[in-house]
């Protein structure tokens, strides 16, 4: 039986519906560009009957109740991805806090996606025509107004090879004021990956499923994964390792993968606008490159100085990729590479290693394994005289006493931040909340904002005032005063 393509014809569609809802935001905020009305036709093109006629017959479904569940499947990915493009690029533009006067010079230099071939599921030209998506691909570089030598042979190195700009999903270069900003987005869906997950999206009961598959595929991420790279003012690269987390686990890290996939796109495209003369160091350049699924978002932020070497990383990690067959291996590879980096961290660590590997999976396995840290002071232990000579302080004090007393001692001066640093568990937060509690300070009054990615530690916090500050004088959200 042929592999469905059920999951790959909807995120085609869902990269449809994304780009209609930037080319919608643009058109009702006027936002001058160069790409005319050649979307506009594009789209007429587009028939949404032929479209679930084109995915029916990709799945072998003849049964109409199943067609119209495809229909409504269709129409629901067009619908989340379109909203969520015209929320993308609002959100964006709000982001560059431009005032009327400079939102109304604001101006699409070049625009590119695909309403055609394959995201059309191939009823607005075949993805083999290759006259015809040549033709596609000549109207789109015009917006550049450029003369291109040889186009032919310009399309051919950017558009058949894989990596290359001509390929990426939304490609936008953007000016803003003095800036240029060039904004590459890769998509990718969880939702579906053959017809049997196609239920129907009416019945309360699947939107329920679909609902707690998306909560439990949020729940199993880390805090860590909604952070983004931001190198605009920070040097910053990406190791071409890796490629080893790339081909394990592409996919599984959707969001990731499509950020790297995007960063190659824009590596070419760079080299591209370098090559024509539109691009030069003179000029103000902010990369966005953003791995986009209908679960989560990975984004980075690179400038002209830093951005060389990182997306160079990413065309080289995209473009080497492994064939899914070989995932296994390289998951393999990636776990002993964990194992020696971890047989190196302790004394005595291969046996520890192979003590931990070797448990089984029934039963409780004992694992003894004895190791002295030098050059460590227990938390709980006697300062050293030399410690309480250099800053003064009772030599009787335990370290977590005389790390406590020092906090305070600051606190108490006349500095307007003071920025804390410790192990877990040393007292970094007790300190303050002991101090906030003392009478002088109370009397006096204070804001205190405490924010940790650890929900119990932010109950802790509350549960320290409240037990120990008269009532009335804390006040957290969520809860009525006294």
């Amino acid at each position: 039986m042929a592999q469905s393509e059920l999951g790959i014809n909807l995120g085609h569609l869902f990269e449809v519906g994304f780009n209609i809802g930037i080319l919608t935001y643009i058109k009702q905020h006027q936002i001058k560009h160069n790409f005319g009305n050649h979307y506009t036709q594009e789209l007429k093109n587009l028939k949404l009957k032929e479209i679930v006629k084109k995915v029916a017959i990709k799945e072998n479904v003849i049964d109409q109740n199943k067609r119209k569940i495809i229909e409504k499947w269709v129409l629901f990915f067009l619908q989340k991805s379109f909203l969520a493009g015209i929320n993308f690029f609002r959100e964006y533009l709000n982001s560059l806090q431009l005032n009327d006067r400079n939102l109304k010079k604001l101006e699409i230099i070049y625009y590119q996606c695909s309403f055609s071939g394959a995201n059309s599921i191939n009823t607005n030209g075949d993805e083999d025509d290759i006259p015809f998506q040549q033709e596609i691909i000549k109207k789109v570089l015009s917006q550049l107004q450029i003369n291109i030598n040889n186009l032919d042979l310009v399309i051919s190195k950017y558009h058949n090879k894989k990596g290359e700009f001509l390929q990426a999903d939304t490609l936008i270069l953007l000016q803003s004021r003095q800036e240029l900003r060039i904004i590459c987005l890769d998509f990718s869906v969880f939702t579906i990956k053959s017809i049997k997950d196609l239920l129907d999206v009416n019945s309360v009961e699947v939107l329920r499923k679909i609902l707690l598959s998306e909560i439990s595929y949020l729940k199993s991420k880390s805090v860590f994964s909604k952070l983004g790279l931001d190198t605009k003012n920070t040097p910053l690269n990406i190791s071409n390792s890796l490629s080893n987390f790339y081909h394990g686990f592409k996919t599984k890290d959707k969001e990731t993968i499509k950020l790297i996939q995007a960063g190659s796109y824009a590596h070419s495209f760079k080299t591209f606008l370098e090559n024509i003369g539109l691009l030069n160091k003179n000029l103000s350049v902010i990369y966005n490159i953003i791995g986009y699924s209908d679960r989560g978002i990975s984004a980075m932020t690179l400038n002209q100085n830093n951005c060389h070497d990182i997306l160079a990383t990413c065309c080289h990690i995209y473009q080497k990729e492994i064939k899914d067959n070989s995932i296994g291996d390289t998951r393999q590879k990636m776990f002993n590479n964990i194992k020696r980096n971890a047989k190196k961290s302790f004394k005595n660590g291969q046996e520890l290693i192979e003590n931990i590997l070797n448990i089984e999976k029934e039963g409780i396995t004992t694992i003894i394994h004895q190791e002295q840290i030098t050059n460590f002071t227990n938390i709980n232990a006697v300062i050293s005289s030399d410690i309480a000579q250099q800053f003064n302080l009772d030599p009787s004090l335990k370290l977590r006493d005389a790390h406590a007393e020092l906090i305070k001692q600051q606190l108490n001066s006349d500095l307007t931040y003071l920025f804390l640093t410790g192990n877990p568990g040393i007292g970094k937060t007790t300190a303050i909340s002991d101090f906030l509690k003392s009478e002088k300070i109370l009397n006096e009054g204070f804001l205190f904002f405490y924010v940790s990615p650890r929900k119990q530690v932010n109950l802790d916090i509350i549960e320290k005032f409240k037990a120990l500050t008269p009532p009335g004088r804390f006040h957290s959200r969520g809860e009525k005063r006294k």
